[in-house]
């Protein structure tokens, strides 16, 4: 991190979203890791929504809101220039930076839309029965999905179906959740 970033955080203390992101990393993206590149929205896109949990959590639910306004912009952004894709790549070999924003803003977005879809205490308590499941391992988007189902009792395919594997023209616009 930057000294001008460090600037930044010292004169608005809620600049702090990228201090929690790589501190989300810690497990997301490290005790808990994508199996392989296609699965990257399991690191970027968590550690994304977890620093934006962070700032909800220190600073208020205004500071959430800034962050989900942004991944919704980008998000727009990108199915305006028809580079919105399925969070699950069929390949990672040379990345654009649209194909990053997929994984980070777009990850952290379905997050965001899915613990919407579960309510506060079901979203949490997957998230932890997630990490714990899979501490020290490497996951897949299915295994996510069956962490959610086994905690929330519900059949989420529908969702994963159309935020996670969906992609393009073939989705609702995002007023839809």
């Amino acid at each position: 991190m930057s000294e001008s970033y460090g600037l930044q955080v010292l004169e608005r203390p809620a600049a702090q979203g990228l201090i929690a992101h790589e501190a989300a990393h810690q497990w997301w993206g490290n005790m808990v890791t994508c199996e392989d590149w296609t699965h990257f929205w399991l690191n970027e896109g968590f550690a994304s929504f977890m620093a934006a949990a962070y700032l909800q959590h220190r600073f208020g639910d205004e500071e959430y809101r800034k962050q989900v306004d942004g991944w919704m912009q980008r998000l727009e952004r990108l199915r305006a220039a028809g580079t919105d894709r399925a969070l699950v790549f069929d390949n990672w070999d040379k990345p654009t930076a649209d194909d990053r924003a997929v994984v980070y803003q777009k990850g952290a977005y379905v997050l965001h839309l899915l613990r919407e879809e579960l309510g506060e205490d079901v979203f949490w308590r997957g998230i932890g029965e997630y990490t714990r499941a899979y501490y020290g391992r490497s996951v897949n988007t299915a295994e996510f999905q069956q962490a959610m189902q086994r905690v929330s009792d519900k059949d989420l395919s529908a969702f994963f179906d159309r935020w996670v594997y969906g992609h393009g023209d073939t989705r609702p616009p995002l007023d839809e959740p």
